[in-house]
């Protein structure tokens, strides 16, 4: 059993907090916060994180959004490098001095009007109405004749097949003197040679195309 007195010394708490130099080091670090070393690997790693991710934003979505400068830079380049294009004019294929195979108007040719062609002679009246009757056993005769005869500018107005008495050979038949000269020049057009009066015809003249009609 210790026989010395007590002193201050033996006054020692159970737990005691050391103080000081007896401080360990880890205690030291606990109290103190982090170290400075602990601090700097932080901010390096940090720093390499976020340049990690700015480079695969750079990477993957700049192009995307077309905020990319390396195509506009591309096309810049290749625009001032061809520069502004010139067109050049195509040789003519035409030789000088070769005449145009087309001439550039026709000579018009005084073509007769069907006026002057179908003018009545002197004293005919074409404004008479003409009847044309066939008077043969050809189908369709009558017909072409009245054509003929309108197209030499008379007034046909009937055409059919002839009830009278019968005809040797086509005749021309008129219906007072004053149609005479008509008569003659309606006969001549059509092809007819007899040319004869009727007074009891119903028509001022009257074309009957008889049998050995050769137009």
């Amino acid at each position: 059993m210790n026989t010395y007195p007590r002193d201050e010394f033996d006054a020692v708490p159970e737990a005691p907090r050391r103080q000081g130099v007896h401080r360990t080091r880890g205690e030291s670090s606990a109290d103190s916060g982090a170290s400075p070393s602990g601090r700097g690997l932080r901010w390096i790693l940090a720093a390499g994180i976020l340049a990690l991710v700015l480079g695969a934003v750079s990477f993957f979505v700049l192009p995307r959004l077309g905020l990319s400068g390396e195509p506009a830079a591309a096309a810049a380049a290749t625009s001032s490098a061809s520069g502004p294009a010139r067109s050049t004019p195509a040789p003519s294929t035409s030789a000088p001095g070769t005449p145009s195979a087309t001439p550039s108007q026709a000579p018009s040719s005084a073509a007769p009007s069907s006026a002057s062609t179908a003018s009545a002679p002197a004293g005919a009246d074409q404004s008479l109405e003409v009847g044309v009757y066939n008077a043969t056993s050809t189908a369709g005769l009558g017909n072409r004749v009245a054509a003929t005869a309108r197209a030499a500018g008379w007034t046909v107005s009937t055409v059919g097949n002839w009830s009278g008495a019968p005809v040797d050979g086509p005749v021309v038949y008129y219906r007072s003197a004053e149609d005479a000269a008509s008569a003659k020049a309606l006969a001549a057009e059509v092809g007819v040679p007899t040319v004869l009066e009727a007074p009891a015809l119903g028509l001022p003249l009257a074309v009957v195309i008889g049998p050995g009609y050769t137009g």
